[in-house]
């Protein structure tokens, strides 16, 4: 009889943790779900408690293997991806030294506008992109803000991490960070893949408090036995280190070959493109460029935040009669296609609360170009054409980049995925296949796979990750919309660029 393998992905999300228990062929299990707390406060902070994000995993593992049935014994190890660019502190003994200062968190804006005027190009140039709501901003704000707490901080990490430090009882000195977290640290050298002492010492802030650089795959501890009791798992089962979320998507979709595209059409509508070279966005200070998984190569990416929200106001605004029924974006689809089967010369400009890429925090939603002649209908149309225009501008900035590579397909995820008409509608604008996939929970996938692959049960990641996915429907560009669009695109450019302009003007009114 053969021996079955498990392994164990939880992912650290903004809203939710998410754990999947997985057999060695990436048959998921059994999944749980936790509802992330998030803490807002008046002056513009977003924390977490990091003890409750701890609990959300040890709950949903437990919850996972009770599910499945699988005997504890057949779990290889478990691995967890997080948040990007929010951090936290962690004292000397490895406890939580500060809250979750989370990505939405933007009482750090000051420094990283401090940043920026003071070394944006060489921080774009060594860590991949420029100074935003991220960890840069986020360390001198604890520095210079939180004094005290400041000194009482070992180490800088994200919780992801330090919850795989807690599981396996490691202390402050024993803090470490995953590569693939990189670009968002303000004070890395990607390339080389550890810390900069030169931004260090143009900020002023010690090497001391940076963490171990580790690689995704690496086993950095074995669960202790007070955690293990709690997870319903042997003690001594290997923690993979994992990696950011971005990155454990792209590994768990197969997005590890040079000249793919990526879509995650989610809340935040994230664009990014597989390479095997590493070309930082100094002209247009738009893209970011982090290290992917597997060595030597890079996924440039860019996002629109709240780009799904977009479509959630739409639907709640413009078709009131649906949207409360569980198939309401179906049935929009269905109705806009039928009224507006061609596009219009419309454009929407989906930035309804700022604008991250780059960083213009005073952006709005604008539609440009609507007459009497238009309805609801087009308007929504041009949402969707909107956010696909803009992933348009991020694909010509990597061209630009990168002109030696021919990008073959898009792969899409996240809720946007499931509509054929938005996936075309891509597509015509992208002048690139759209692919949809044969799984769901891409992310844990991700990190079971580093967990397969740091335990030796997988001896090729890059071959396992492509091997694990299939594809299941492609949408092809429909060339009288391409054509229409072709023409369009320069509209949207000149529209987004000179709005840019008019509300950083009045930026008053949005502050």
């Amino acid at each position: 009889m053969v021996d079955l393998h498990y392994l164990i992905g939880s992912d650290l999300g903004t809203t939710a943790t998410k754990t999947g228990l997985f057999d060695e062929e990436g048959n998921l299990i059994a999944l749980a779900r936790q509802k992330s707390n998030l803490i807002y406060g008046k002056d513009g902070s977003v924390v977490q408690d990091p003890y409750e994000m701890l609990s959300s995993v040890v709950e949903t593992v437990k919850e996972v293997v009770e599910k499945s049935g699988v005997s504890p014994s057949s779990i290889l190890a478990i691995a967890l991806d997080g948040q990007m660019a929010g951090i936290m502190g962690v004292d000397e003994s490895g406890e939580a030294a500060t809250p979750y200062d989370s990505w939405l968190d933007v009482r750090c804006a000051p420094y990283a506008e401090l940043m920026r005027e003071k070394a944006e190009e060489l921080i774009i140039k060594r860590s991949g992109m420029a100074p935003s709501i991220n960890h840069g901003p986020k360390i001198l704000w604890w520095k210079k803000e939180q004094p005290e707490v400041y000194q009482k901080i070992d180490k800088f990490t994200v919780p992801s991490c330090w919850v795989s430090q807690k599981l396996c009882g490691l202390r402050g000195e024993e803090t470490f960070i995953d590569y693939t977290y990189l670009h968002f640290s303000c004070f890395s050298h990607l390339e080389d893949g550890c810390w900069d002492r030169e931004l260090m010492e143009i900020f002023e802030v010690e090497e001391s408090k940076f963490p171990l650089i580790v690689k995704p795959w690496q086993v950095v501890g074995k669960i202790k036995k007070e955690w293990a009791e709690k997870m319903g798992i042997p003690a001594g089962t290997p923690v993979v280190a994992g990696c950011g979320d971005q990155a454990a998507n792209n590994l768990g979709a197969g997005v590890v070959e040079r000249g793919t595209a990526f879509d995650v059409a989610g809340t935040a509508s994230c664009f990014s493109l597989s390479v095997d070279r590493f070309v930082p966005d100094l002209e247009h200070k738009t893209i970011l460029f982090p290290r992917a998984v597997l060595e030597g190569y890079y996924y440039p990416m860019a996002y629109i935040n709240g780009g799904g929200l977009d479509l959630e106001w739409a639907k709640d605004e413009f078709f009131r009669e649906w949207a409360e029924l569980p198939n309401a974006f179906q049935l929009i689809d269905e109705e806009v296609e039928k009224i507006v089967s061609s596009p219009s010369s419309l454009v929407f400009l989906p930035h309804l609360r700022g604008r991250n890429c780059p960083g213009e925090p005073y952006f709005r939603g604008v539609f440009a170009g609507f007459s009497w002649d238009h309805r609801r209908e087009h308007l929504f149309r041009a949402i969707l054409e909107g956010i696909a225009f803009e992933y348009a501008y991020y694909l010509s900035i990597i061209r630009k980049l990168l002109p030696e590579i021919n990008f073959q397909e898009v792969r899409v995820i996240g809720g946007g995925a499931k509509s054929s008409f938005w996936n075309r509608i891509k597509a015509s604008i992208l002048r690139m296949p759209y692919v949809e996939l044969d799984r769901e929970e891409f992310a844990i996938w991700g990190s079971a796979l580093l967990a397969g692959f740091g335990v030796g049960l997988f001896s090729d990641l890059k071959e396992k990750s492509i091997h694990s996915v299939q594809k299941i429907k492609t949408h092809f560009p429909q060339e009288e919309w391409s054509a229409f669009y072709d023409n369009l695109f320069p509209f949207y450019l000149d529209t987004l660029e000179k709005m840019g302009k008019v509300f950083d003007s009045h930026k008053e009114l949005f502050s």
